[in-house]
């Protein structure tokens, strides 16, 4: 009697194991070079690195825009003992490793209670890691900390921990996760929901309350940051109602129908000039996300987290250089599109959720016929995240390696910027 039984539990893992391995793979191919010709990004260059090297354990207390970032700052200590030529190599890999970590999560047996179709776990998570319009979240350790949003969210929904690994995960996950980034703010009214939902499961409530209280020390620690901050000009938004429906009409919604390189066509369109084609998108976008927020109960915790991180970044976006309106700045291709991450990870939710378990109707029709025009057109045309420009990284940095102490270097970072480095 054991025998089959041992052999399903076999199979399950194997069919597990493969779905996460073709996120991996989807992940990769979309920009080898994350691996393969490795380098640093923004901050990964410009702060971790540096600060790692000339502070050490200290770099770790010291808030950066506002807030804490310790999953950057632990992987620039990890990378202390490697070259310069090898320690883009570990910060690609643990964005990497961040990056693919809400997909697997996802199709893990932790999740089977927010969703107990594990097809349509590895639909979604297959489709995560194919999303239109993220390059500025692909690949750079900088941005990791919106895919450990991902990640502190699912955990907080997901079965409670049976084993001392998962509670390893889950503490961990959940301590790294709200000392990187402000959202276990947003994140703690969403686990206090939770509590309130399980407080008859002894089990369940014992693990619900356990995730809560991480919440709520890392929200006192990132909140006090946030507020010991020196609080410069306001950006200034251009905060209207049509600002904002262009916006969510063109970078998240038509950005991921047509791929992101293709909106300025659109924009140029007589339809999206007078307001007609946004006006019909966002409307039409929001009632399908009514429709499978009330189908299903995880969807509702879901749709408040992006709800809530919405109004936090597009309140509170770093201003633009020429003090221009942000929210007119952002209808660009590639201009701050991590503040729109997470809704679009939602909406592609959203249709595919409400494609392959929707009930019969015009949600479902809406949503099939949009999920299929994004398979056909906005993921094939950003599927390659452009190929950076060779600058010569690596043949600077081995110099750096064998030069005297006190040398001075100019190190390219990506995209398209420069830092420098003393020996």
């Amino acid at each position: 009697m054991n025998r089959p039984a041992s052999s399903a539990v076999l199979h399950e893992r194997k069919a597990m194991a493969m779905a996460i391995l073709a996120c991996a793979l989807l992940t990769f191919l979309r920009w080898p070079e994350i691996l393969l010709d490795a380098q640093f990004w923004g901050e990964d260059g410009w702060n971790w690195w540096p600060e790692a090297r000339s502070l050490g354990l200290g770099s770790l207390i010291l808030p950066h825009t506002g807030y804490f970032q310790t999953d950057d700052r632990i992987v620039a200590l990890l990378s202390r003992p490697f070259s310069l030529s090898w320690g883009p190599t570990v910060f690609a890999l643990a964005a990497f490793t961040f990056e693919v970590m809400p997909a697997a999560l996802l199709i893990s047996s932790r999740c089977e209670n927010i969703c107990s179709s594990r097809a349509l776990r590895t639909t979604i998570a297959l489709f995560w890691c194919v999303l239109p319009n993220t390059w500025e979240v692909h690949g750079n350790l900088t941005n990791s900390q919106w895919h450990l949003a991902i990640v502190s969210f699912l955990i907080l929904l997901s079965n409670p921990p049976r084993s001392t690994a998962a509670w390893a995960f889950d503490v961990i996950m959940l301590a790294l996760g709200a000392t990187s980034g402000p959202f276990c703010i947003l994140l703690t009214p969403i686990a206090a929901i939770v509590v309130w939902q399980r407080r008859s499961q002894s089990g369940d409530m014992r693990a619900s309350s356990i995730r809560l209280a991480i919440l709520v020390a890392g929200a006192l620690v990132q909140g006090g940051a946030i507020y010991m901050a020196q609080r410069g000009t306001p950006a200034n938004l251009g905060a209207t109602p049509t600002n904002l429906v262009r916006l969510i009409g063109g970078q998240v919604i038509l950005a991921t129908l047509v791929g992101h390189r293709h909106i300025e066509q659109w924009y140029a369109t007589g339809a999206w000039r007078i307001g007609l084609l946004p006006w019909i998108m966002v409307p039409t976008a929001l009632w399908l996300c009514f429709v499978a927020a009330r189908r299903w109960p995880a969807m509702r915790l879901a749709a408040l987290f992006t709800l809530l991180m919405l109004f936090a970044g597009l309140s509170h976006p770093l201003a633009t250089a020429d003090g221009s309106a942000v929210w007119v700045a952002m209808r660009q291709p590639d201009s701050g599109m991590r503040y729109l991450f997470l809704p679009i990870v939602f909406w592609m939710t959203v249709l595919v959720t409400l494609t392959f378990a929707g009930p019969r109707g015009w949600a479902r029709g809406i949503a099939i016929c949009t999920l299929v025009t994004m398979i056909f057109c906005g993921i094939p045309r950003d599927w390659r995240f452009p190929v950076e420009p060779d600058r010569n990284f690596y043949d600077i940095a081995h110099d750096f390696d064998k030069a005297a102490p006190g040398t001075q270097f100019v190190i390219p970072v990506r995209p398209g910027t420069r830092t420098s480095y003393t020996k």
